[in-house]
């Protein structure tokens, strides 16, 4: 590639993250980098350790997608830890009782983590209810592979591995492989 025409790319780069960050209605607090545009959207507040990324440049999707927290409301919270790497088109809505991202974790693209249900299952109540949230925890060192699902309420162990594609819901314990639709163990790792 020409020096011309990575500068071209840098730039349109920068112009990107600083257009994205510039319409965010919630500032981030801590010393992270943006790679890809991270938009930040809603009334509570995000939290973001030191050397974490956002964003991969080689990966699919990457001029055409963003990342997107979203606090939706005043107590809401979403905490990603230290050395976090984070893929394209991460997604993370906190409605409830927050979302907790331990240090050195790896997301892969297209993850989506929800503390909330967001509406009611009872027809009657699905506007205007009281849906079911629940806090999500990753531990630290967990490896969340492509296209995952992670729903209210779940947690998962420190060094697990989250196969692709899987829906997560519930409690899982530190050092497992888990996937499927819903989510289970599939082994042990190491031992």
């Amino acid at each position: 590639m020409s020096l011309v025409a990575r500068v071209i790319r840098k730039l349109a780069r920068i112009s990107r993250v600083c257009f994205y960050r510039s319409i965010s209605t919630v500032k981030p607090e801590g010393k992270f980098c943006s790679v890809a545009p991270v938009l930040c959207e809603g009334k509570g507040c995000v939290t973001v350790g030191d050397g974490t990324i956002f964003g991969f440049i080689e990966d699919a999707d990457f001029w055409t997608s963003y990342e997107f927290l979203n606090p939706r409301n005043a107590d809401s919270k979403i905490s990603i830890g230290k050395n976090c790497k984070i893929c394209n088109r991460f997604t993370a809505v906190s409605e409830g009782d927050g979302i907790e991202m331990g240090d050195n974790v790896l997301v892969g693209s297209s993850v989506t983590v929800l503390d909330s249900d967001f509406h009611e299952i009872d027809p009657e109540r699905r506007v205007g209810g009281t849906p079911k949230t629940g806090k999500v925890f990753v531990g630290d060192n967990v490896w969340i592979g492509d296209r995952v699902m992670i729903l209210k309420g779940s947690s998962i162990g420190k060094n697990s591995i989250v196969a692709a594609g899987a829906v997560v819901s519930g409690e899982f314990p530190p050092n497992v492989i888990i996937g499927g639709i819903p989510a289970k163990v599939i082994r042990e790792i190491g031992g």
